[in-house]
């Protein structure tokens, strides 16, 4: 018969409680929150907010932001130069400088904090005489502070510590004072609690972030929220600028509630810490048990004190373990902070990087890591705490899926504040795909309470598998932040990859008889979008195999008995013993669905070659469409045969369904795609199977070109078919029953696990390595054609004269005035000439005749007309232009004179043609009484 053991008390140290993380996250916060508000504030004043560029692209400001984005897409390199010489953001020291301007401000406020309380008028030392002297100075040594803190006695204020960690000043109240001679165990015990304070390192941490705080209120908070209103109280011409000025507002305000909120939350941790050190050091429980009892609003008057309430403490104090439990408001407080870090840190400097340029590719996946890490950091060490404690001293585990849950609501709704998902709009078009940000919160706080349970039955060393699990954890998230920002978000504003057109431009690509396929086409052309966006994050691989190789290694250690070594210091003197977890499932319940897998998907894989076998031999101009068959036929079996794993694994896993099946699905992933990669190299060795090539041999064609494409989505499908599988299990069976652990062969089970960590790494590695090829190289005109048409619509008169205003405001005249100018220039020159006498010589009619060539190409590379009628006016325009400027520069070569004259005619003309142009624009302004772009 089982006895049921007395829970022991654990020393909250034995894992850092993860409230130094948690102040970082908000100092980091407030850091590129001054940069990106303040270069917002800027950009305003300045008018560089791009509608004139975008009314001059032919964009309609009243529009959906999808539409607005369709238009510019068309036309993103004339979008970029008019702004950045017609609408150009602040320089970049703003934004670099100001949250410089921020620290130093902060550095002078922490200073001066300390001495402004010094010189408070009721202030003065603690006599050397006086007894509480002497019982600080034993508090401090029980405390194992190398000296005392300075001491003041303030009859007028509270009891507190302030200044810094190595100069600390502790103020003492009248009543604790005169409690040193007639209560000398209740003075004791606040003056531990307050020198904990100091030993913990929560004097610096406390006047950091108030300093920090301060200055940001004054430096960035004001001067922004001033413009937020005044922007809003302004009358606007479109109906899109109410949405997005509102919710700068609402940003305001969020950042108040969500920076007061989460540093309340932290000093209430930090106060009950400095409770179980004061008590640990010989303090009296006593001195916690006058507690009121708590009331209707109790709760949520908690939420706003930076102290908790005493019953709360005096729980803490007895050993409930309340510093291990995991808390709704932390966690999603987290997931909000980290989308406005994630948010702020990247857009600000991408603004000022090349667009899809290198620096900037790597920019953007490295700043990810910022918010990424300090999330896990929060979440990770809270999760982890609460599952070691539970595990370790019997107590019920708490989910951490509803941790998890928390944090994606925290992650979803920071994005309702922030002009990304929604524009001009009040809310996203596209709601339902937030759902899927509260999914990733969900599933990275899954894994890691899946991990910390696996580990601490295990038994291990705690720190360096936690540092192992939040690192892998760290890569996921990350890679999700990259995929969210670059791709979820426009999913949020509807759909901006049209499929037909994507179908139209592979079959125009492929040529032959691809139109007669419309299945395969279609098929492509709807996961190519999904396909491609899992290839954006340079990590995704390396992520997705961390996923299960950091977990995988529970499976070669001595199962714990009893109390595990690390553990044992931290245990009170109760005698209480802990009991061991259950132990792990038998490793093979992993291996055996993956392998199984991995030989069908293998075998799927030849099936899928001898079927091919049969198209030949190939029609005429097929071998394109043949290529896309194969390598998606591949994708899809060698995906297939993962999910059939997964879903195997987790079903077979007992109590932990997601290592399991993540074990499960990658192995099969990789045996799976290693075979389909030997059979397509070894293609032509069976003629009934042979394929691509006639002769047998190592061929890397096709295995070359699997590899660059199908990498990253097979191994990012897997992992995500591994969560759903366990999910799904998870769901359907609350109670799993724990597995015996089988006696097997630990050497056997080193050696397989030591191989599948190779074999991840090196697929890691190839992840890496082949990111930047899987980028490809395609040309704008050819991705342009793949997003659907922006929708043509009846504009107000008023847009349309404030389109056709901002064209020729922003470069239009420009490059009219040009062509006139060469064009005098150039008939003055042949009048010139035309009256000489002699031999005439036309080559000074070169520079104009190639300045009209260059006009021609400008026009070209600025904004097509936002006016039918007119574009093919300016069309016309411009293929004139760049024709009588090659016929112009090829007669002064070669002659003969008439292509001279011919090339005048067409110059001529071109004129004629941006004139009428213009004047179509003149006259739609005039019927309009356009007020002008803006």
């Amino acid at each position: 018969m089982t006895v049921e053991p007395v829970p022991p008390r654990v020393d909250e140290r034995v894992i850092g409680a993860g409230t130094t993380v948690r102040f970082v996250l908000l100092m980091v916060l407030l850091f590129v929150a001054s940069g990106s508000m303040m270069r917002d504030v800027v950009s305003g004043i300045s008018g560089a907010n791009g509608v004139g560029c975008q009314l001059a692209a032919g964009a309609d400001p009243d529009a959906s932001t999808l539409r607005v984005q369709l238009v510019l897409l068309q036309q993103t390199s004339a979008f970029d130069e008019c702004m950045a010489r017609h609408q150009p953001g602040p320089p970049w020291w703003v934004v670099l400088g100001w949250p410089v301007v921020v620290l130093l401000g902060a550095a002078v406020l922490f200073r001066a904090i300390p001495r402004w309380r010094r010189r408070a008028r009721w202030a003065s030392p603690l006599d050397s005489t006086h007894d509480a002297h002497r019982l600080v100075a034993e508090a401090a040594a029980t405390a194992g502070l190398a000296r005392p803190p300075r001491v003041v006695v303030d009859p007028t204020a509270s009891v507190v510590v302030y200044g810094s960690n190595r100069r600390p000043t502790l103020r003492l109240s009248a009543d604790l004072l005169h409690s040193a001679t007639t209560d000398p165990e209740q003075f004791r015990g606040v003056v531990l609690h307050e020198l904990a304070h100091i030993r913990n390192g929560d004097v610096t941490l406390y006047y950091v972030t108030t300093a920090l705080w301060r200055m940001f209120l004054a430096a960035v908070l004001t001067p922004y929220a001033v413009w937020a209103v005044v922007s809003l109280v302004q009358p606007s011409w479109w109906s899109g600028d109410e949405p997005s000025q509102v919710r700068r507002v609402l940003l305001l305000v969020l950042l108040v509630l969500l920076v007061y909120l989460a540093r309340a939350d932290v000093l209430r941790s930090r106060e009950v810490c400095a409770d179980l050190a004061a008590v640990r050091w010989g303090a009296s429980p006593h001195i916690w048990a006058a507690a009121a009892p708590a009331r209707r609003w109790s709760a949520f008057a908690e939420l706003w004190r930076t102290h908790p309430r005493l019953d709360l403490r005096r729980a803490a104090v007895a050993g409930t373990g309340e510093l291990f439990g995991l808390r709704a408001l932390p966690m999603f407080l987290t997931g909000v902070a980290a989308t406005l870090v994630n948010a702020q840190v990247r857009e600000p400097v991408q603004a000022y990087l090349v667009r899809d340029g290198l620096l900037r590719e790597w920019m953007s996946q490295a700043l990810t890591l910022v918010p990424s890490g300090l999330v896990v950091g929060v979440v990770g060490i809270a999760l982890w705490r609460a599952v070691v404690h539970g595990v370790r001293t019997s107590r019920p585990v708490p989910p951490a899926w509803r941790a998890g849950l928390w944090l994606g609501f925290g992650l979803a709704a920071g994005e309702l504040f922030l002009n990304r998902v929604a524009v001009l709009e009040w809310l996203p078009p596209h709601p339902e795909f937030l759902l899927l940000v509260v999914l990733a919160g969900t599933a990275i706080a899954w894994w890691i309470g899946q991990c910390a349970h696996l580990w601490a039955t295990a038994g291990r060393t705690t720190l360096p598998v936690m540092a192992a699990v939040l690192g892998a954890a760290w890569l996921a998230l990350s890679s999700w932040f990259i995929w969210w920002q670059s791709d979820g978000t426009l999913y949020t504003l509807g759909t901006m990859v049209d499929t037909g057109q994507v179908r139209e431009v592979l079959a125009h690509g492929l040529g032959g008889p691809a139109a007669d396929h419309a299945l395969v086409l279609s098929a492509f052309a709807s996961f190519f979008p999904l396909m491609h966006g899992m290839s954006i994050p340079a990590l995704s691989v390396a992520s997705m195999i961390a996923l299960w190789i950091v977990p995988l290694p529970a499976w070669i250690v001595r199962p714990a008995d009893g109390t595990p070594r690390w553990l044992r210091p931290a245990l009170d003197d109760s005698g209480a013993v802990v009991v061991s977890a259950p132990p792990l499932p038998p490793l093979r319940r992993a291996l055996l669905p993956g392998l199984a897998g991995g030989v069908v998907a293998g075998a799927s894989v030849v099936g899928l070659q001898a079927y091919l076998h049969t198209w030949r031999p190939l029609p005429p101009g097929s071998g394109a469409l043949f290529t896309l068959t194969y390598q998606t036929g591949t994708f899809a079996v060698v995906v297939a045969a993962t999910v059939m794993a997964a879903f195997v694994a987790a079903g077979w896993a007992g109590r932990y369904p997601l290592p399991v099946a993540l074990v499960a699905a990658q192995t099969a992933a990789m045996l799976g795609f290693a075979l389909a990669l030997t059979a397509m190299s070894a293609d032509g060795c069976v003629e009934s199977l042979r394929v691509m090539e006639s002769t047998c041999g190592p061929h890397f064609t096709m295995s070359g070109l699997a590899l660059l494409t199908l990498l990253a989505p097979v191994f990012v499908v897997a992992a995500i078919a591994a969560f759903a599988a366990a999910a799904v299990v998870a769901i359907v069976r609350r109670a799993p029953a724990v597995p015996a652990r089988a006696p097997g062969r630990p050497a056997v089970r080193r050696r397989v696990v030591a191989v599948l960590c190779v074999a991840g790494v090196a697929v890691s590695a190839s992840g890496l390595a082949l990111w930047d090829q899987s980028r490809g190289e395609a040309s704008d005109d050819k991705v342009a054609q793949m997003f659907a048409a922006p929708v043509v619509a009846q504009l107000p008169a008023r847009t349309r004269a404030a389109q056709q205003a901002a064209w020729k405001r922003f470069g239009g005249f420009d490059l009219n005035q040009r062509l006139l100018d060469t064009m005098t220039r150039h008939s003055e020159t042949l009048q010139t000439l035309g009256s000489a006498t002699g031999p005439v010589d036309f080559s000074p009619l070169r520079t104009s005749c190639a300045e009209f060539g260059q006009i021609a190409r400008d026009a070209q590379r600025y904004f097509r007309i936002p006016d039918e009628v007119a574009q093919q006016h300016w069309s016309r325009f411009t293929a004139l232009a760049n024709r009588g400027s090659a016929n112009c520069l090829a007669a002064l070569e070669t002659g003969p004179d008439r292509l001279l004259l011919r090339s005048l005619e067409e110059l001529t003309n071109a004129a004629s043609e941006a004139n009428s142009a213009l004047d179509r624009l003149s006259r739609i302004s005039a019927e309009a009484q356009p007020q002008g772009g803006r």
